[in-house]
């Protein structure tokens, strides 16, 4: 841990310019990925393609400096353009632009006389924020065009201009709220930042990693099978491991059994490499948690729960789950709050101005748009909540993801209000919004603060480095947005997934909702089990469970990919702890680095191969 991280030798020039140079290639890397769904770098919590560029950036370097000794780029600078980069991979995201940009057209192209959406909503969708009816959208969603004639250039200039100023805003809060928190996390508390180990160790240039023997063995392993399965796609005869062959949910089909679900068995390095360094009770929470709901929706079919569809309301516990995490981590920080807006010791007044300017633009933009102001303030309100649950959660913990399928502003306001006073206006603008509020997978905010925590680590200016946070930012959506268009007028729309919230649309218009009482009784139910074990945990040392595994969990789809991994890291570093003490895990620290690198590095490199070839390859994951 560094001192005061405030010499700004890390935001330069030459690290801004770098950065800007690589994020559009690194966009087209994301949204090409998108468009054949595998290899979705930015549906886990540390994105392997900014790792790879990191690397690349690092090799380069080095040669660098072996020619010119006083050459190349500081550690400041090459982490400089790693947070950089995670923040343009989290705005081109699997959960951000990649699921924004389809809503612009596909209320359009997708209306017909069956649906009738041109009656419902169309009256209610911004011409400055959608494309309309127009001639450019036909060769959008065929393909066999182009993007690049006058034309169609101004015709997506309006509404990518206006909603690249809405992220930069969104951004803006968000570098904010970060400001007011990093301090006492960072400092006070001195929360771990797992996911950050690994780019603060390849940066480390005076560390051993690279001369580890254990991190080469962890290395060959994982790359070793992601070559060996690599050449089996591409040659069947060639022999693989079955890593991601097994479904045991499929075992199960009688009554209440089959109520387990999708369950795969899959032994995934990087997942295990990176879970190693989750604290040992969150790693088991997260497994045993897994099951918890498995048991769950198992006694909900035994009971014959019928009269509650929902049962057992996983994604309602769960909201309930991170709304009692986001309390108690403000409720935590409050003495050092009151002195951030404290007005004889305030210290941030430029990122309360800051955040009061974001938040006011996010206001005017979304009551341009057509919502209420009242509605605004409870969406926006939900949205930051579970913003900052996510990176206390990161920041803390390190999950290797954080899905939040359905644990929206839209569904909560919907639930708790009903359609009807709701209105058309004000659904039909959340519909809108859906497409950065659909799984938090690729949050920005979390990536903000542990750039904050790089930044005390290296000794780089954090004023510095949230402009060059909010400008790559920027630049990722500016990326993002030409990246998709242009893919699209090529290969046709109808391929990128991603199709907004208008179905829910159609459904609350037709069929309006009440108040979900039952919903917000298990929302509570939640809150009441988070508070529970965060009870017991702050209370009995010998308590094990934690909260975050509770709420990280209720959303099984990309949990049910990685759990049995998680599982495997949590027996391995218990084992270590247990036989050898803290001495046995700090030197088996580096052979879980090299799981994680390898994996991240081989496995990834085949994805780019597929891109650069136009050809079928190994995807390590999704």
């Amino acid at each position: 841990m560094n001192k005061q991280g405030n010499n700004g030798q890390g935001v330069t020039l030459r690290s801004i310019i770098l950065s800007a140079f690589i994020i559009p290639f690194n966009a087209y890397f994301l949204i090409n990925n998108h468009v054949y769904l595998s290899g979705l770098a930015t549906t886990i919590s540390l994105f392997y393609n900014v790792i790879i560029i990191l690397t690349i950036v690092i090799s380069i370097n080095f040669g660098v400096k072996l020619i010119i000794p006083e050459g190349g780029l500081n550690r400041g600078e090459i982490l400089t353009i790693y947070v950089m980069l995670s923040i343009a991979s989290a705005m081109a995201g699997h959960d951000m632009l990649q699921t924004v940009v389809p809503v612009l057209t596909h209320a359009f192209w997708y209306a017909t006389p069956e649906n009738d959406w041109q009656q419902l909503f169309w009256r209610y969708l911004p011409n400055w924020l959608t494309m309309g009816i127009s001639d450019e959208i036909t060769p959008y969603y065929l393909g066999d065009s182009s993007l690049y004639t006058g034309r169609r250039l101004y015709h997506w200039l309006e509404p990518t201009l206006w909603w690249t100023l809405f992220f930069t805003a969104l951004i803006v809060t968000l570098v904010c709220l970060s400001l007011f928190f990093q301090e006492q996390w960072i400092r006070y508390e001195r929360l771990s930042y797992p996911i950050v180990h690994l780019p603060i160790e390849l940066t480390d240039l005076g560390n051993s990693l690279f001369s580890s023997r254990l991190m080469w063995i962890g290395f060959s392993i994982s790359a070793g099978l992601a070559i060996l399965n690599g050449l089996h796609y591409l040659i069947p005869t060639f022999p693989m491991f079955p890593n991601r062959q097994y479904e045991i949910g499929a075992l199960f089909l009688q009554k209440p059994w089959n109520a387990i679900g999708w369950t795969p068995i899959y032994v995934l390095p990087f997942a295990i490499g990176l879970a190693f360094f989750m604290p040992l009770d969150l790693s088991f929470s997260v497994w045993f948690f897994f099951w918890f709901w498995k048991g769950v929706r198992i006694f909900g079919s035994t009971a014959g729960f019928q009269g509650l569809p929902g049962f057992p309301y996983a994604d309602e516990q769960t909201t309930g789950a991170y709304i009692a995490i986001a309390i108690f981590s403000a409720w935590s920080a409050r003495h050092h709050l009151k002195q951030v807006f404290s007005l004889d010791k305030r210290k941030n007044n430029w990122a309360i101005l800051g955040f009061v300017a974001g938040f006011s633009f996010l206001t005017f933009w979304m009551m341009r748009a057509g919502m209420s102001f009242g509605v605004i303030l409870a969406y926006l309100l939900i949205y930051f909540t579970i913003a900052l649950a996510i990176t206390r959660i990161r920041a803390e913990l390190g999950p290797p993801t954080h899905e939040m399928y359905q644990s929206t502003p839209h569904n909560l306001l919907v639930l708790s209000i009903g359609t009807r006073r709701l209105g058309p206006k004000n659904l039909t603008v959340m519909s809108l919004l859906w497409g950065f509020n659909r799984g938090y997978r690729a949050h920005p905010m979390p990536h903000t603060l542990e750039g904050f925590k790089l930044a005390d680590i290296a000794q780089i200016h954090r004023g510095k480095l949230a402009f060059a946070i909010v400008l790559a930012a920027i630049i990722g959506t500016l990326s993002a947005y030409w990246a998709f268009i242009d893919m699209s007028y090529r290969n046709g729309a109808e391929n990128n997934p991603g199709w907004g919230g208008f179905k829910d649309l159609q459904s609350w218009l037709y069929y309006p909702k009440p108040t979900n009482f039952v919903a917000l009784i298990f929302m509570g139910i939640g809150v009441l089990i988070t508070s529970v074990l965060r009870f017991m945990r702050i209370n009995f040392l010998w308590w094990t469970l934690h909260p975050a595994g509770f709420a990280l969990t209720g959303s099984t789809w990309t949990v049910g990919w990685l759990w049995f991994s998680v599982f495997i890291s949590w027996l391995a570093k218990w084992i270590l702890l247990k036989q050898g003490g803290i001495g046995a895990y700090r030197r088996a620290v580096p052979f879980f680095m090299g799981l994680l690198f390898g994996d991240y590095l081989i496995g990834g490199s085949w994805i780019i191969i597929r891109l650069i070839f136009n050809v079928n390859t190994y995807v390590f994951w999704r």
